[in-house]
């Protein structure tokens, strides 16, 4: 994947939130990723080049004690992420 298209899942999915203490976590940031893919007919990349592209966005992370690593002020958006959401629970469709 290029750089523009993971810049342009950052643009379509994930926005900034000051007020929020808990932002995403791994699997949300990287499964809202996953979901854009699907949405985008893109080939997603593994896990480990995902990281390394956000960390090159600037996309920090942070530990905490019950959520693991996430990324303080940070949400995500848009269809990919109702997609992603629905696919973790199903009950809700």
């Amino acid at each position: 994947m290029t750089t523009t298209d993971y810049a342009r899942f950052l643009t379509a999915c994930v926005c900034a939130d000051p007020d929020l203490e808990e932002g995403l976590a791994d699997d949300e940031l990287y499964g809202v990723y996953i979901s854009w893919c699907i949405l985008e007919c893109e080939r997603p990349e593994p896990s480990k080049a995902f990281w390394t592209a956000m960390r090159d966005f600037g996309i920090r992370d942070h530990r905490r004690a019950s959520r693991g690593f996430v990324r303080p002020g940070l949400r995500m958006t848009g269809p990919a992420a109702v997609d992603y959401i629905l696919a973790r629970r199903p009950v809700l469709v």
